[in-house]
């Protein structure tokens, strides 16, 4: 049963849920003066979920979900490992080292690219914050060159506003790639070279190559109206290697078999495992484990790495079954794995 003080919290962030999901439904107000909200093309948008999605937010809230005990064993790297291994890629043609949830660093041909960069330990505003459950590796200080970054979209544990300052204080002549209607909210972190996207158009970096591509998902980001902000993913290539980062996504077979025909296969692709239960509610915005590999597979990737798992509680899906099922899913065409917290793979010398 729960004390005073814990059912009065609760019935604030119930109600702190509501409002915050009635100014992302309702009209609100738009992320800029933009010509119009976004959509995802040749799909219906999903039914207003009110109650669903009040309840949803009240149990992340209220750390109703999943917490440390269901982390996988040794889920974590020690410092000295993660640093070791950071150090030891620094002249990798590839490498990928994943500080969890959606932020990995990508060397890739002499350049460095941070994915949707969430590097503290809480996400989202107020009582509706998370903390992360793992502890942060590698420490990102150990970052010393950093040419680009890409935010797949504006959703509090895509886009954190305290990673961003952390990140222009250090690397203020970064390129930062973002989907339309959001380089205002980087450029408050202060950032000067940002730059909107379109799907499938392409930004050039010294032989490196950055195309946005489409996404099936949606923004939910208070005060700012539902989908006044678009979202993407992004191709990250050079001669030799490239890597597909999908931001969060649901699977659209058309879309996806589209993006393989405009643009060739791709080597790795990093997919988004978890906060896919229930999946009733959950599909229209997120795939779950087993649709995550298929991605990958209808992308061309020989090796699918699983992201968006293990760091965050943001919905009934256990870390250990996020895991489980998704390398569960390998085929002989593509292959799954995860990566630890901290973790550096050379994937090409």
């Amino acid at each position: 049963m729960l004390s005073r003080g814990e059912a009065t919290r609760a019935k604030t962030v119930v109600v702190l849920a509501a409002l915050a999901l009635a100014a992302c439904a309702g009209p609100g107000r738009r992320a800029t003066d933009g010509p119009r909200f976004y959509a995802n093309p040749g799909r219906p948008a999903p039914a207003p979920q009110i109650v669903g999605w009040t309840d949803h937010l009240a149990k992340m809230a209220l750390k109703l979900f999943p917490q440390k005990d269901t982390l996988p064993p040794d889920h974590w790297l020690t410092p000295a490992q993660a640093e070791a291994q950071f150090e030891s890629a620094r002249a990798a043609r590839l490498a990928l080292t994943w500080f969890g949830h959606s932020t990995f660093l990508i060397r890739i041909g002499g350049h460095a690219v941070l994915t949707d960069p969430v590097l503290g330990n809480r996400v989202g505003p107020g009582h509706l914050h998370l903390h992360r459950l793992p502890p942060l590796r590698p420490d990102p200080g150990l970052i010393r060159r950093l040419d680009a970054i890409v935010i797949s979209h504006a959703d509090y544990d895509h886009l954190d506003i305290a990673s961003l300052k952390r990140l222009a204080g250090r690397f203020p002549h970064a390129r930062v790639f973002v989907p339309e209607g959001t380089a205002f909210l980087v450029r408050r972190a202060g950032f000067a070279r940002v730059e909107e996207m379109r799907w499938y158009e392409t930004a050039r970096l010294d032989g490196l190559s950055i195309t946005a591509v489409p996404a099936i998902h949606g923004v939910r980001r208070p005060p700012f109206a539902i989908d006044s902000m678009h979202w993407a993913g992004f191709v990250i290539g050079d001669r030799q290697n490239r890597v597909y980062f999908a931001g969060d996504t649901a699977k659209d077979q058309a879309i996806f078999s589209d993006m393989r025909r405009r643009l060739g296969p791709v080597d790795v692709a990093l997919v988004p495992t978890g906060a896919w239960s229930p999946h009733r509610f959950q599909r229209p915005y997120h795939v779950d484990p087993a649709e995550a590999a298929e991605l990958a597979k209808m992308l061309g990737a020989r090796l699918a790495v699983g992201m968006h798992w293990g760091t965050f509680a943001l919905s009934e899906d256990p870390p250990a079954e996020q895991k489980r099922r998704f390398l569960a899913a390998a085929t002989t065409q593509t292959r799954t794995t995860v990566f630890r917290i901290g973790e550096t793979r050379v994937l090409a010398r």
